[in-house]
C-alpha cells in the first residue's frame, strides 16, 4: 500500500490482521446502512445577485469584477428587467443632466469646449450619469489632439472596463478593455494606460488614456458598489413578480393543480397522455404547473383535477408584497415620491397642486442624493474643461417642476402645421418686426 505524505508517495506495509475493505470503504462483513425511506430536503431554487461583488485577481493581469467577472452585466440585467428600478435610474440620470449645460451662464463659446467631433457635452454627461447611477463609477477616454494643446474626450462604457492591480504607489497603472468579457477568446482584452491628473505626468499625443472616476465604497478594494445595492433583492423580487404575471398569462390563467387519471398499461401511453395534457393546458413556461398522477387501482373513475389554491385570507398577499417591493426600491434610490419617476402616488399628499408636490419632493431628493450625484459628474467635467484651457466652472440648467401646471394647460397638437399656418406665422413675425 502506498500513501501520500507532503506530496511524496510513501510505502506502508499493512499488518496481517488488517481487515480487508471493499472499494466503497466499509469493512467486509459489516451490516448494510439502512436506506432512508423519506425525509425533508431543502432545495434552493432562487437566483440572486449579491449586493457586493466579489473581486478576484486574474492570472492574466486584470481583477475580476464578480465571481465570473460578469457583475456589471448582472446589474445591467436588473436595469433592463425591473420597471421601477429602471425608472429610478433614468430619473437619477435626468436629475444630473437637468436641462443641459448652460453655456450662456458660463459665458463660454460652445465651439471652444466641445468634447469631440461627434458629440456635445450634454451627450457625454448623460452617458457618464447613466454609468454612475448603474455602477457607482464611470470612465472617460482621453486623447491628446495633434495640436499638442487640446484634448478629445470619449465616453467608455464601464461594463467593458476591468482594473489592473495597484502599483507600489497605490495607483492603478492601466486598465483592461474588452468588448465582451463573457467571450474573451473571441474579443481578446487589451490594456490602456490610466490617465494621470498629476502635473508631472507626460501625455503623449495621439495615445488613448483612460480616466475612471470611482466613488468610495467601504470594504471594496477594487471597483465600487452601486448606491442602490441594499435594494438589489427587492429589485429581483419585482422581476420575479413580472415574470409570474407573464407566465400566468401565457398559460391562460389555468391554476396550478394535480390531474389524477386512471392507470394505463405502458409507459409510452402514459407519456403520450402527459404530453397531450401539457399542450392543452400549459404554455412555454412552468408557471401554474400541472402535476399528473395515475391511479394504481383499475377502478372506473373519471379524471379528477385538484387545484392548488392559496387560502382565501391571502387573496391580497401578492398585491401587498408587490407594493412593499416598490417602496423598498424607491427607498434604495432615495426617491421620496413615486410621482418623480412617473408612478402614481397613492394617498393624499396635502399639497395644493401637483407641481408643488413634485417640486418639494425633488428638492428633498436633491438634498438627499441628487446634488452629490451631480457634483460627482460635474467635478470631472470641470477638470476636463481646465485641460482645454477653459478655467470656468460648469453650470447646469436646473430641472424644475414649477411650470408643471402651466404645461398641462397647453393644448397638445396632434397634427403637423399646414402651409397656410406657417405662412401666417411668418407674416405675424414680419408685422411684429
Amino acid at each position: 500500500m502506498f500513501i501520500l505524505i507532503n506530496n511524496q508517495i510513501k510505502s506502508k506495509i499493512m499488518p496481517e490482521n488488517t481487515i480487508k475493505t471493499k472499494k466503497r470503504g466499509r469493512p467486509a462483513g459489516s451490516p448494510n446502512k439502512p436506506k432512508t425511506a423519506g425525509g425533508i430536503f431543502l432545495t434552493k431554487l432562487e437566483k440572486q445577485i449579491e449586493g457586493s461583488a466579489i473581486t478576484r485577481k486574474n492570472a492574466l493581469g486584470w481583477v475580476d469584477w464578480g465571481v465570473r467577472n460578469t457583475y456589471p452585466n448582472l446589474l445591467l440585467d436588473l436595469y433592463n428587467q425591473s420597471p421601477t428600478h429602471r425608472a429610478c435610474i433614468n430619473f437619477g440620470v435626468q436629475s444630473i443632466l437637468g436641462n443641459g449645460v448652460d453655456l450662456d451662464a458660463m459665458q463660454v463659446d460652445g465651439t471652444q469646449v466641445i468634447p469631440n467631433y461627434a458629440e456635445t457635452w450634454d451627450d457625454i454627461i448623460k452617458n457618464l450619469a447613466l454609468d454612475y447611477m448603474l455602477y457607482g463609477s464611470f470612465a472617460l477616454q482621453v486623447i491628446k489632439n495633434n495640436d499638442n494643446k487640446t484634448y478629445s474626450f470619449w465616453h467608455m462604457p464601464l461594463d467593458k472596463v476591468r482594473w489592473s492591480e495597484y502599483d507600489e504607489d497605490g495607483q492603478i497603472p492601466y486598465y483592461w478593455i474588452c468588448n465582451d468579457w463573457t467571450a474573451t477568446g473571441q474579443y481578446p482584452p487589451f490594456k490602456i494606460e490610466a490617465f494621470d491628473m498629476r502635473d508631472d505626468s507626460v501625455i503623449k499625443r495621439g495615445q488613448p488614456y483612460l480616466y475612471v472616476y470611482r466613488q468610495y465604497s467601504p470594504a471594496m478594494t477594487y471597483y465600487t458598489q452601486p448606491h442602490y445595492h441594499a435594494g438589489i433583492k427587492s429589485i429581483q423580487s419585482e422581476i420575479e413578480y413580472v415574470n409570474f404575471d407573464l407566465k400566468t398569462t401565457v398559460n391562460g390563467f389555468v391554476p396550478a393543480g394535480m390531474l389524477t387519471l386512471n392507470q394505463v398499461e405502458t409507459d409510452e401511453e402514459r407519456q403520450a397522455i402527459i404530453n397531450n395534457v401539457q399542450k392543452l393546458f400549459q404554455g412555454s413556461d412552468n408557471a401554474n404547473s400541472l402535476m399528473i398522477s395515475f391511479r394504481n387501482n383499475p377502478e372506473d373513475k373519471p379524471a379528477e383535477f385538484t387545484p392548488f389554491s392559496a387560502p382565501s385570507g391571502n387573496i391580497n398577499l401578492y398585491a401587498d408584497a408587490n407594493q412593499r417591493t416598490i417602496s423598498r426600491i424607491l427607498a434604495s434610490h432615495q426617491v421620496p415620491n413615486a410621482s418623480l419617476v412617473g408612478m402614481p402616488d397613492i394617498g393624499d399628499s396635502g399639497f395644493a397642486s401637483e407641481a408643488d408636490k413634485l417640486e418639494t419632493a425633488y428638492q428633498l431628493y436633491n438634498k438627499l442624493t441628487g446634488n452629490a450625484n451631480r457634483m460627482a459628474v460635474i467635478k470631472t467635467i470641470n477638470q476636463m474643461f481646465r485641460m482645454q484651457g477653459v478655467d470656468v466652472e460648469v453650470v447646469m440648467k436646473p430641472l424644475s417642476f414649477k411650470d408643471f401646471d402651466e404645461d398641462a394647460n397647453v393644448p397638445e397638437r396632434t397634427e403637423a402645421p399646414k402651409a397656410e399656418d406657417e405662412n401666417n406665422i411668418e407674416e405675424e413675425k414680419k408685422v411684429e418686426e
